[in-house]
């Protein structure tokens, strides 16, 4: 390796970063107290009066992962800007994901309600959910209030189409140069490239997502499911608790054009550990 060689890949890393910024609604975990109307992860759903819970393939109600309140991120272009959008997983080891592609919504379900009645009487929830025993197997016990911050990033190169953009340049720069993947460089550009000095978790909407593992989206289809719907990272910190597996994350993605539409019959569920 050269110093060129780290120098380009800085570049590049940069260029990269620059020329792909979205629109994203960063996500922050407190343990302030919530009701059903609330934008938060776990705890009892928005349910209107007369609707069913969401139920696996054998009757057994899920779990609700996390609802957002949809006027909590009127500013993110695309998204809902009323209604409630919620994620369910059952309370099973994989979390309700089959690990398959695509994974069917059996075990797990996105649900949208285009308005939020805050007139109904709440007993209604509480008395569907009577009776449902506590998730021991979610990845958090309680349920925790989400707090949106609008902001943008760039692609970061745990995205299956990072390592695409990046060698189209790095041969322009060095069209003699072997190295046809991420683990044919260097290992400090390898290190300079993956660095993430940001140790914040990474629960978001929109933008670019983050893994512990490979981007699921790599696989022959994956590449309808352009838009990170929503994103839940693992995080232990001020009193919340979320832990996918071994310090995981789970994240669910939509297509563009399907989003517009709220339509979200066909999403991709995924979660990874280290």
């Amino acid at each position: 390796m050269t110093p060129d060689m780290m120098e380009t890949a800085a570049r590049i890393k940069q260029e990269i970063q620059q020329s792909t910024v979205i629109p994203c609604a960063n996500i922050k975990l407190s343990v302030e107290p919530c009701t059903v109307f609330d934008s938060k992860v776990g705890g009892l759903p928005y349910l209107p009066p007369g609707t069913k819970a969401p139920t696996n393939p054998k009757g057994k109600k899920l779990y609700l992962l996390a609802q957002i309140n949809c006027e909590d991120i009127a500013q993110l272009p695309d998204f809902p800007h009323t209604g409630m959008l919620q994620f369910f997983i059952f309370d099973n080891d994989l979390y309700g994901c089959p690990m398959k592609f695509p994974a069917r919504q059996k075990e797990w379900r996105v649900v949208y309600y285009t308005t939020v009645d805050r007139d109904m009487d709440v007993s209604y929830v509480t008395e569907v959910y009577e009776g449902q025993e506590k998730g021991k197997l979610m990845p958090f016990e309680g349920e925790f209030r989400m707090t949106f911050e609008l902001s943008s990033e760039g692609m970061s190169p745990a995205d299956y189409r990072y390592e695409s953009a990046f060698f189209d340049r790095w041969k322009k720069a060095f069209p003699d140069d072997e190295a046809e993947d991420f683990y044919d460089l260097d290992d400090d550009i390898l290190e300079m490239v993956f660095d993430d000095s940001d140790e914040v978790p990474h629960h978001k909407m929109g933008g670019y997502p983050y893994f512990t593992q490979n981007d699921p989206r790599f696989y022959e289809g994956g590449e309808r499911y352009d838009t990170l719907l929503f994103q839940l990272d693992s995080d232990r910190k001020d009193g919340v608790d979320v832990l996918w597996g071994d310090v995981g994350v789970g994240n669910f993605f939509i297509n563009r054009e399907a989003l517009k539409r709220l339509d979200f019959s066909d999403v991709l569920y995924n979660w990874d550990c280290g």
